[in-house]
């Protein structure tokens, strides 16, 4: 019986050992043929890619702000400063236009001699006037604290304009002040 079982386990193992290294070679042509397909999907998706750029390309407007800064406060403690406006388009997937970003960083200067009072600024309080006469508040804004006779910046304020209108001014508001900076998009 020993004679028989020797030459069965024999076989069985011969049988998995080919048996294992034809699954090598399957898995080998089938990784060949999906990196193959890969790479003609990735040549098609390229040659399809720039298509969708040109329908979706953002338009940048140039802002410039008449006068770029204002004197606010009770005793003209805040100068504000508009810098680096600048707006672009903003389209859904389809390439359409739903309005317009702009966006602005806030420079404030606080006057106010060495152990007086700081300066707290809060853009929103600020509004932005359309050509059509509706007045917006921020999307996104960020405010400003500075101590006296020091220079301090806030970045990344942005308005979100509807699809057909323009800025026309940007009201500023500070310690029950106020000042128009006249914009023109362009």
């Amino acid at each position: 019986m020993k004679l028989k079982l020797i030459p069965i386990a024999l076989l069985a193992s011969l049988t998995m050992i080919y048996s294992c290294k034809g699954k090598k070679t399957t898995d080998d042509s089938t990784q060949t043929t999906t990196v193959a397909d890969s790479q003609t999907k990735t040549a098609t998706t390229e040659q399809q890619a720039p298509e969708p750029a040109k329908t979706n390309e953002t338009k940048t407007y140039t802002v410039t702000a008449t006068p770029d800064s204002a004197v606010l406060g009770k005793n003209k403690e805040a100068v504000i400063k508009i810098k680096n406006l600048k707006a672009v388009q903003l389209n859904n997937p389809n390439g359409e236009n739903t309005g317009i970003e702009i966006s602005y960083d806030l420079e404030v200067t606080n006057n106010n001699k060495i152990g007086g009072g700081s300066v707290y600024v809060n853009p929103n309080q600020f509004r932005l006037l359309l050509d059509n006469a509706t007045k917006l508040t921020h999307d996104t804004y960020n405010t400003v604290s500075v101590d006296a006779e020091s220079t301090k910046s806030s970045s990344d304020n942005k308005f979100k304009l509807p699809a057909g209108t323009k800025p026309k001014a940007l009201n500023l508001f500070y310690d029950e002040t106020s000042a128009s900076i006249k914009l023109e998009l362009k």
